[in-house]
């Protein structure tokens, strides 16, 4: 039997970890997107350049779209079950950012943005390798840095950067937390 490169190890191992918690209600395309992002992440990692893993990408949100329950839900209810979107991740992380830019160190940025999320109703990111909501967040941040995420969430990151540019510095961290303009449900005041 011939060996198996490291990276093509580490791939089989994640995938067979994914494969064996796979949950008995889940279905097929959320464990097939959950795979997916396991190889787009370690190609990346690789060295791969993100134009060339854009179209891995860009299947993972659409299996992540079809997913999603339909518009004729009830949207109020929507929060309780759903994760964040793609845009409020982005939104998180250039939260994340001013906060670490602020002062904060990574851990405390993500957790004190975290339980904003929380207050507000937004359970964590259900994709991430740890328990804690807060280290999922990290993750996600750090997918968006390695170009792992749909262009329109990396664009929705780089808008929402720029508005949060645009107030005034030494109230920046506190205009964005405590009027949660990070949450596009309500308007910036």
């Amino acid at each position: 039997m011939q060996a198996l490169s490291p990276s093509v190890d580490r791939i089989g191992a994640a995938l067979k970890a994914l494969r064996q918690t796979h949950a008995q209600g889940e279905d097929k395309l959320s464990l097939g997107a959950k795979c997916l992002h396991v190889i787009t992440a370690q190609l990346a990692e690789e060295g791969l350049p993100p134009e060339d893993l854009q179209p891995l990408i860009d299947l993972e949100a659409s299996l992540r779209q079809m997913i999603a329950p339909t518009q004729t839900e009830n949207v109020t209810n929507r929060r309780k079950r759903l994760p964040p979107s793609e845009a409020l991740l982005a939104r998180a992380s250039a939260v994340i950012d001013l906060l670490i830019k602020a002062g904060s160190d990574e851990a405390e940025a993500a957790q004190l943005f975290m339980r904003k999320l929380m207050a507000a109703g937004i359970p964590p990111p259900l994709k991430g390798g740890d328990a804690r909501g807060w280290k999922r967040l990290l993750e996600w941040r750090t997918d968006l840095g390695n170009g792992l995420v749909s262009e329109e969430a990396r664009q929705e990151y780089l808008d929402f950067a720029r508005e949060i540019e645009a107030i005034p510095a030494p109230e920046r961290a506190r205009r964005v937390l405590d009027e949660r303009l990070w949450d596009r449900r309500r308007k910036s005041r």
